[in-house]
């Protein structure tokens, strides 16, 4: 299910962190991981000196052929697993677009800092870019996440139908972990037009592959305060978030820049497509 993951670095601590779990992952499918460098080339002003632009561009080749050479030979190779190095040169949200496309990547591994692009928390440029305009699984590493497996995954849902593919992905994460998972649902007024009682994980859970799963009906209002008091009550190793149309996502995400968002800076965040 899962073959090729794709994993975004800058060479910083918060992508090599990131790539603990890509490797950890593909050593759980026997995927190949594909590690992209993006180079970023300044425009610079027309009067600036052509040779002194040059030997900026030359460190830049040096830079990322010696990170890659790095990562391959003190982590890499010893790993274990498969893996594919590419460098390239543009933006990191439109260059991580274009190669999961030529090259088939099933999931993104991105950490949520850096100093290539990736500098934004999670609801910044880069990887909100990533999520908005992909249709693939993104995994999202803030800093501080250390790998120790994912051994409860909460999973945040509207109850809107379809559940199925999301679920489906889920399940199939949760049996490589041996997860328990925790489906939450925060009310909200839409919960009028239909049974709550009566949804997806109610109807279909013997009938879902992995069966250790809870559910939780919470009146706070504001999905990511839900979630975060969750988070701070229960150990939770993974939130997994599945988008389907621009309401829920809006609901979500849409957040003041200024307003720090604290859970992303502890729990990794896996969103998903229903």
């Amino acid at each position: 299910m899962i073959a090729n993951i794709l994993l975004p670095t800058d060479f910083s601590e918060v992508a090599n962190n990131a790539l603990s779990f890509a490797l950890d992952l593909c050593k759980k499918t026997n995927a190949i991981l594909h590690v992209l460098h993006v180079k970023q080339v300044p425009v610079l002003d027309t009067s600036f000196p052509t040779d002194t632009y040059q030997l900026y561009i030359d460190e830049i080749e040096k830079a990322s052929k010696e990170g890659l050479d790095k990562l391959q030979h003190q982590v890499l190779a010893p790993s274990g697993v498969s893996y594919v190095l590419h460098s390239t040169v543009g933006f990191v949200n439109d260059e991580v677009l274009t190669y999961s496309q030529k090259h088939q990547i099933d999931l993104i591994v991105m950490g949520t800092t850096g100093a290539s692009g990736l500098q934004e928390i999670f609801i910044g440029s880069n990887a909100a870019s990533v999520v908005a305009k992909s249709d693939l699984p993104i995994m999202v590493i803030p800093p501080s996440a250390k790998h120790i497996g994912f051994g409860h995954i909460l999973y945040a849902s509207d109850y809107a139908e379809p559940e199925f593919p999301a679920m489906s992905r889920l399940a199939y994460l949760a049996e490589l972990y041996s997860s328990k998972i925790t489906v939450m649902h925060a009310k909200s007024d839409n919960d009028r037009y239909f049974n709550t009682t009566n949804n997806f994980f109610t109807r279909n859970k013997e009938h879902i592959s992995t069966t250790d799963i809870t559910i939780v009906n919470t009146d706070q209002p504001d999905i990511m305060d839900a979630i975060n008091k969750y988070i701070d009550v229960h150990q939770t190793d993974l939130v997994v978030l599945a988008k389907h149309n621009r309401s829920f996502f809006d609901r979500l995400f849409h957040r003041s820049l200024s307003k720090k968002m604290t859970y992303h800076t502890r729990v990794p965040l896996l969103v998903l497509h229903k």
